[in-house]
């Protein structure tokens, strides 16, 4: 099974320069392997945590990764975690005038899906075009930042999955919920903060183990502004040292003006997305972001 990426481009309504090509995502010999692709088959929940209000659709961004099987399985997951379930049908593109306002408007939410670049809005190809060229783009790049915002700031949603806050500008990463600042590499225990909260509830109240890399802030009131849902487990696992207060931030949602926010650092790895206990906490998570799952999103 070759996973075959839907590439918005035919949303767009302003055609991109001539010059700007057409640009593969990541590596275009990489494809998800059948092995791969079985097992995330047979990972996925069976049902939506909640029943969608109507038909939702979430585009998911990504593009030139630095960790290319993890974008890839990310695409993979995402989509057949909605096509299984009913809760939503997934758009993947890597096309940046995706974020134009007309475009943006037929979707729901947008899933940033390990977007590790500091412009992830600009051509791929930017380097090779005239000053001019990157002039004009530039440009644009500004507008479709504002389009984002405007679209989560205006009731929508925004879920952020792993580099995702390896990414973008200064207004995007607050809307997030703040730059990572480190990593903890290995084997790792996760626990839900509120076993009870709809966004944990697929866990069952249960910490569980993997093999990720975990996002680490070095900022000392990370949790402010965030409604926290998954931190380390440390009661089972050694304290990594990476802070001074041993707060090791997982997943989280937070209020953007109207709209909402879902992040979760679990993804760098290929192995979290035939994780059920992970994709169980994403479909809640995209859900919530969708508006169709209902949850407390207040900071504490």
């Amino acid at each position: 099974m070759r996973y075959v990426v839907i590439l918005a481009m035919s949303l767009v309504t302003s055609a991109a320069p001539a010059a700007e090509k057409p640009q593969n995502f990541w590596d275009p010999n990489y494809v998800v392997s059948e092995a791969t692709a079985r097992a995330i088959e047979e990972a996925l929940p069976d049902n939506p945590v909640v029943a969608p209000i109507r038909p939702r659709k979430l585009l998911v961004y990504g593009r030139k990764p630095t960790h290319p099987g993890s974008v890839a399985c990310c695409f993979q997951a995402i989509e057949a975690l909605g096509q299984k379930t009913g809760a939503f049908q997934a758009v993947a593109s890597g096309d940046p005038l995706v974020f134009l306002p007309d475009n943006l408007q037929q979707f729901d939410a947008v899933l940033m899906n390990n977007t590790h670049e500091s412009h992830p809005m600009l051509p791929v190809n930017f380097k090779s075009l005239s000053a001019e060229q990157q002039a004009a783009a530039s440009r644009r790049e500004a507008g479709l930042q504002t389009s984002l915002l405007d679209f989560v700031a205006g009731g929508k949603g925004i879920v952020g999955i792993h580099a995702a806050l390896a990414t973008g500008w200064n207004e995007y990463l607050e809307m997030m919920g703040g730059p990572f600042g480190g990593h903890v590499t290995g084997e790792v225990w996760v626990k839900p903060v509120e076993p009870e909260h709809p966004v944990c509830a697929p866990l069952g109240g249960q910490s569980f183990r993997l093999f990720d890399e975990i996002y680490v802030s070095k900022d000392p009131d990370f949790r402010k502004g965030l409604r926290v849902l998954l931190t380390l487990d440390l009661g089972k696992m050694p304290d990594p040292g990476n802070r001074q207060d041993s707060d090791y931030v997982i997943s989280w949602v937070r209020p953007y003006g109207k709209g909402r926010v879902f992040y979760c650092s679990l993804g760098h790895e290929a192995s979290s997305y035939y994780n059920p206990h992970v994709l169980g906490h994403y479909l809640a998570g995209i859900q919530f972001a969708l508006g169709d799952l209902e949850a407390d999103a207040t900071p504490r």
